[in-house]
């Protein structure tokens, strides 16, 4: 996650003082109050916001870009999904193998950066004690324990694994590659806690890596020595609390934000993206107004009440206005919907286009065995009793709709994720910009539109339906389609896609994870 965080001092006081060498500032020079956060911490996520054509020739010239240095690579996109892989990591196939490297940062030392491109100063690593390191690995193994992963301190000697890479903040002294932590001249300061290769659908990739850093404690301790402030006020640790021992409050800070942000970033490239973390199903958006209806196209008309949301493992700070105290004090778990989706990597049943075509474009919800993730809320005692299924599909023609036709009970909340664009790359070699449609197949051969989505607040190409409240139990159908349109932000008129370089992306491959769950989830057995 990156955070760009605001001081409350005059803009020319800390200026000056930001010019100034490290060593030469006092506490009264720099007290950081304020902070804005953004969201850059894996290949595709962070909300990208297009107000026009040119915005989006732009984003669609990056994708373009992506895939000319894919094809001069003559290879596909990181994380891209092989349709042939029949690769599973489910309870009787082999585990996903996670090593977790707290040797990662190299040399004892991390620059901080001037937005200039000049050398702020040089601050000294933290170095994870072996308590430290134990103990994050038993609280990421503790957020994945009820799926089938092994987490190691020594690289395996053979197989695929994931690495995630510890402190991993390494950077040439003359900021030529930048920093994870970034000042600048008006007090801003940015701090990157960790990135993902890849946003991995059902975890076809058992190798992509990412990393964890957790530098900004001890930036904050060392900015400003013989002055807890900084770290308390960005913390809320009080080291009074430690016995005034800011050594062991910092270490508590470390402990705690390596094992959230090592858990999230494990998540992005086991397929999870930002708004997995929204829950309750049926609470709707993040209740803190980090993302409007408005944010969606058509506009999202359902409630905006999840409170939950903060609570878990996928939250981030744009995607749901998690604070820094939500890594630092907060043991975050997976969401309901996190839960869902590595339930589906493990359980497989992807179902191929053609072969839902000779039923007559029928798909059968089955039942995913999903485990209960959730440590505190209103589902905490739920039994999570979920349907669903995978296909993959291809648009193969300009104007080409497919649809997939399922049984539906009424209350249920449905659900579905379009799989194809992620960022400017792509999850297959050839995807496509698509749009969900819901239908309710009435008895007299009509149809009812029930939800839409052609683009979501942070996928922006990728649609997504959230939490569609079946009205009757009978058929339904979505529609997946990728017609030749786009919505620039804030406008209600379509531009064409084709005529800001977008045609090629018109046709071509994608997967659609499709489930529903009961409206009400308390009051039953939890699922072991």
């Amino acid at each position: 996650m990156k955070f760009s965080i605001r001081t409350g001092l005059a803009i020319g006081a800390l200026a000056a003082a930001l010019a100034m060498p490290a060593s030469a500032q006092t506490a009264e020079d720099i007290q950081l109050n304020e902070y804005r956060i953004e969201t850059e911490d894996c290949i595709g996520c962070g909300a990208a916001v297009i107000r026009g054509a040119d915005d989006l020739r732009a984003y669609l010239d990056g994708i373009s870009n992506a895939r000319a240095e894919r094809d001069a690579a003559n290879g596909i996109f990181v994380g891209a999904r092989d349709r042939n892989s029949t690769n599973r990591s489910g309870r009787n196939g082999p585990a996903q193998v996670v090593f977790l490297d707290f040797d990662a940062g190299g040399l004892p030392t991390f620059p901080v950066c001037r937005s200039n491109g000049t050398l702020f100063g040089v601050f000294q690593d933290h170095v994870y004690t072996p308590e430290e390191r134990d103990t994050i690995q038993a609280r990421i193994e503790a957020d994945y324990a009820d799926f089938n992963f092994e987490f190691v301190q020594e690289a395996p000697l053979s197989g695929d694994f994931t690495t995630i890479l510890f402190g991993q903040n390494d950077a040439p002294l003359d900021c030529s590659e930048g920093s994870n932590i970034t000042l600048t001249p008006t007090g801003g300061l940015s701090i990157l806690f960790g990135q993902a290769e890849s946003i991995d659908f059902l975890n076809a990739n058992r190798s992509d890596n990412a990393f964890a850093d957790a530098s900004l404690w001890e930036f904050l301790v060392q900015l400003t020595p013989g002055n807890p402030n900084n770290f308390q006020n960005f913390s809320g640790l009080l080291v009074a609390n430690f016995g005034g021992d800011i050594t062991a409050a910092v270490s508590q800070a470390v402990v705690n934000q390596s094992a959230n942000t090592g858990a999230h970033e494990a998540g992005h490239i086991m397929g999870l993206r930002h708004q997995n973390a929204f829950g309750a199903p049926g609470d709707g958006l993040p209740a803190t107004g980090a993302i409007l209806p408005t944010d969606f196209v058509p506009v999202f008309d359902g409630p905006s009440n999840a409170t939950e949301t903060v609570l878990h493992t996928m939250a981030s700070g744009a995607s749901v206005g998690l604070g820094l105290t939500g890594s630092t004090i907060t043991d975050r778990f997976f969401s309901e919907r996190s839960a869902v989706r590595l339930a589906v990597n493990e359980q497989g049943g992807v179902e191929d286009e053609d072969g839902i075509r000779r039923r007559r474009d029928r798909i059968t919800l089955r039942n995913i065995l999903t485990p209960n993730t959730i440590i505190e809320g209103q589902n905490e005692e739920a039994r999570l009793q979920v349907r669903g299924a995978v296909v993959d599909g291809t648009i193969g023609a300009l104007g080409e709709t497919d649809s997939y036709e399922f049984f539906g009970r009424e209350g249920d909340f449905f659900n579905a994720e379009l799989v194809s664009v992620v960022g400017r790359s792509l999850s297959f070699e050839d995807g496509i910009l698509g749009q969900l449609r819901l239908f309710q197949m009435n008895d007299d051969g009509t149809e009812t539109l029930i939800a839409a989505n052609f683009q979501s607040f942070e996928s922006v190409f990728d649609a997504e339906i959230f939490d569609a409240v079946l009205p009757a139990t009978g058929r339904y159908r979505l529609e997946v389609s990728a017609p030749d349109e786009f919505f620039p932000f804030g406008d209600d008129t379509p531009f064409p896609l084709s005529l800001a370089g977008g045609a090629a992306l018109l046709t071509g491959q994608y997967s659609v994870l499709i489930y529903t769950c009961d409206k009400q989830l308390r009051g039953r057995d939890r699922t072991s």
